[in-house]
């Protein structure tokens, strides 16, 4: 009878993990960046929430906050996904960023050929309708590609019927040539509780600094008028050097994000991926998209206005899959493993205080943290000189006993870089200093093979 009691509890117990887990509140392991000062989550989708709540602690909806998927047809809605990827970052106190309300794709339709002043009421109820059915959202982009895709109907629009067409009902480009987002961020202002940060989001921007200054001339429009809280700037693949279509470096990311840091907003790498190598074989691929996440992601977890990452997809099934960009494929991908020890370890300087001084380009030495960290067997260490100076940099165990002199010489000004390779040395932590005239400055670096 004991036994049968026993046996009785054992499967109630299993039947009620087994409810909260298709609920989609249970989490059964520590999230990678958990406890952590910043967040890394992904999309979530239908094919991306598989053990989602095991690894992200961040989530943002890839299509079902789009007013296309919401309202495909004129008053009737479809909350269903929305609703579920809401519910679960509530219901596990985890971060929600609302992506989109204004874009030029995956717009309804029908309110492309409505009259202007029909397409801005329908704006403003597809503003109320999510203010009024999801009031804690943390994060809300407003307006998403608004250099790329703006919701016009000329240009590369012209033939789009999901372009939405209200560029000029919120007001086209006007006095300041952004009117149209300006509009829509007043609008959301207005709307939406003040508990709410507004952002605005664009791709292209980490590997361009022209590009960089046109959207931070967007963004200083907005804050000048206190519209807005904070920039995402997209990093996707065929922008940050994790394709074969780019060859952008980690430095000239790391400009870009310093100038974006310029407006003393805190900057979010909202839809991030990096490619494996389709053509290649399986340990080819693995092997190509390890190298390129340890070049690449130090870069934005390490950069102090940057508050947090968010990945656009994981699994099988995201957007990138043609090109293997997931990550985990039945069992973590070998970039996926060092991503968790990377984050484990790493030591990040966050500063995105609103109230804080804007983040300026260095006007001094600069010492910068190596990349990739963790790293096996090689990294590359960055600095920044104003004036030309005798440099020293030396690597230290953690005794303090001097392992290595990787440079000692007259360096001229500027951005400069040197490569520390850890052949024949054991994993730990180690140090590495540099003197240039009266600067001096010591960072870590940790060494797993």
């Amino acid at each position: 009878m004991v036994k049968m009691d026993c046996l009785r509890g054992m499967m109630l117990l299993s039947m009620v993990a087994l409810f909260i887990n298709a609920a989609g509140f249970q989490q059964t392991q520590a999230q990678i960046a958990e406890g952590k000062s910043k967040w890394l989550g992904s999309a979530y989708a239908d094919d991306q929430e598989e053990r989602f709540l095991n690894y992200w602690n961040q989530i943002t909806p890839e299509n079902s906050g789009k007013w296309g998927s919401v309202e495909g047809s004129r008053d009737q809605y479809n909350w269903t996904q929305l609703d579920e990827a809401y519910n679960r970052a509530i219901g596990n106190s985890l971060p929600f960023r609302f992506h989109v309300l204004v874009w030029g794709r995956q717009q309804p339709q029908w309110v492309r050929d409505l009259p202007q002043d029909e397409q801005l009421e329908e704006l403003r109820e597809w503003f109320e309708a999510v203010a009024e059915r999801y009031p804690e959202i943390d994060y809300l982009e407003v307006v998403n590609e608004p250099i790329n895709d703006p919701p016009t109907t000329t240009g590369a629009n012209a033939n789009d019927e999901g372009s939405g067409g209200y560029y000029e009902a919120l007001g086209g480009s006007g006095e300041t040539g952004w009117d149209w987002v300006i509009n829509a961020f007043q609008m959301a202002r207005d709307i939406f509780p003040s508990s709410v940060k507004l952002m605005i989001n664009e791709y292209g921007i980490v590997s361009s600094s022209s590009r960089v200054q046109q959207y931070l001339g967007i963004v200083n429009l907005l804050k000048e008028r206190g519209l807005i809280d904070g920039i995402g700037a997209q990093a996707h693949a065929f922008s940050n050097g994790g394709s074969s279509e780019s060859s952008t470096s980690p430095n000239t990311m790391r400009n870009n994000l310093n100038t974006l840091g310029e407006s003393g907003l805190p900057l979010q790498i909202t839809e991030l991926d990096i490619d494996g190598d389709p053509n290649g074989s399986d340990d080819e691929s693995d092997e190509l998209q390890l190298e390129r996440y340890q070049r690449i992601f130090p870069v934005f977890w390490e950069h102090p206005k940057v508050e947090g990452v968010t990945l656009w997809g994981w699994l099988p099934g995201m957007w990138r899959s043609p090109q293997e960009a997931y990550i985990f494929n039945g069992r973590p991908r070998p970039a996926m493993e060092w991503l968790q020890d990377y984050v484990d370890t790493a030591n990040v300087e966050v500063n995105v205080s609103l109230e804080e001084p804007g983040f300026e380009l260095p006007r001094g030495y600069a010492l910068h943290q190596n990349y990739p960290n963790p790293f096996n067997p090689s990294t590359e260490i960055s600095y920044q000189l104003p004036v030309a100076s005798s440099v020293s940099i030396v690597v230290y165990d953690l005794t303090g006993r001097k392992i290595k002199t990787l440079l000692n010489s007259q360096q001229s000004s500027g951005s400069h870089s040197v490569t520390f390779n850890a052949n024949g040395m054991p994993t730990g932590v180690y140090f590495y200093e540099i003197k240039a005239g009266a600067f001096r400055q010591v960072k870590r670096m940790t060494l797993i093979k």
